[in-house]
C-alpha cells in the first residue's frame, strides 16, 4: 500500500499510567536491529502535542562500516477523548444515531468507555516514520490495553491482533518504498 499525502492512526485506551515512554522505547528496541531513543525532554502528559522527535540508530555491517543515527518521527498528540462530539451524538436524534452506528459495526458501548485519544500521523516519504507509527500504535495500544483506529481502512484493532497488523503493514510500506528515494535526516544532536 503506497501512501501519498500521509497516514493516521489513532489510539483509545480508558486510562493512562503515569509514563509509558520507557515501555514504549524498550519494546520498540527489541522490534529489529535499529535502536531508538526519544528526546529526552518529550513527557507523555494530557496535552502533548507537536512533533516527536526519534533518534534512529541503524547498526553498521560490521567491518565494512559502522552505524548511522538518523532523526525521525512522527506528529502525535495526546487529548480526552470524547465518544459523543466525534459521532456528532450531542445533538438532534442521538437514538437514531446510535442505531445507524451500531448497524455499522460499531461497539458504542466499547467506545463509551475510552478516556483518552492518542493521534499519531506520519508522511510515508521519510524512511523511518511509517516503522514508527505503526510499530508505536501497535505497542501503545498493548501497554494500554486500549484499541488501535485506522481511520483510512475502517480498521478496529484490539491488543490481541493489532501487533501482527502492525507488522504487515511495516512489511507493505517497505516493499511499496523499495524503488522509492525516501528522506533521511542525519542525527546532529537534539535542539
Amino acid at each position: 500500500m503506497e501512501y501519498q499525502v500521509g497516514y493516521d492512526l489513532n489510539i483509545y485506551a480508558q486510562q493512562l499510567p503515569p509514563n509509558p515512554i520507557i515501555a514504549w522505547m524498550k519494546r520498540l528496541n527489541a522490534c529489529d536491529r535499529m535502536t531508538y531513543q526519544n528526546h529526552p525532554s518529550v513527557k507523555f502528559d494530557f496535552g502533548l502535542s507537536g512533533f516527536c522527535p526519534i533518534k534512529v540508530t541503524v547498526p553498521g555491517r560490521w567491518p565494512f562500516s559502522s552505524s548511522k543515527d538518523y532523526m525521525s518521527g512522527f506528529e502525535m498528540s495526546l487529548q480526552r477523548s470524547d465518544f459523543e462530539k466525534y459521532f456528532n451524538l450531542k445533538r438532534g436524534d442521538t437514538e437514531s444515531k446510535k442505531n445507524e452506528l451500531r448497524e455499522e459495526g460499531f461497539d458504542l458501548e466499547l467506545w463509551q468507555n475510552f478516556k483518552f485519544e492518542i493521534a499519531i500521523s506520519f508522511k510515508p516519504y521519510n524512511k523511518f516514520e511509517a516503522d514508527l507509527s505503526f510499530l508505536s500504535a501497535a505497542i501503545l495500544t498493548e501497554e494500554l490495553n486500549g484499541v488501535c483506529w485506522d481511520p483510512q481502512t475502517g480498521k478496529k484493532l484490539k491488543n490481541h491482533d493489532v501487533f501482527s497488523w502492525a507488522t504487515k503493514e511495516v512489511e507493505l510500506q517497505r516493499a511499496a518504498a523499495k524503488n522509492q528515494k525516501l528522506i533521511e535526516h542525519p542525527f546532529e544532536g537534539w535542539l
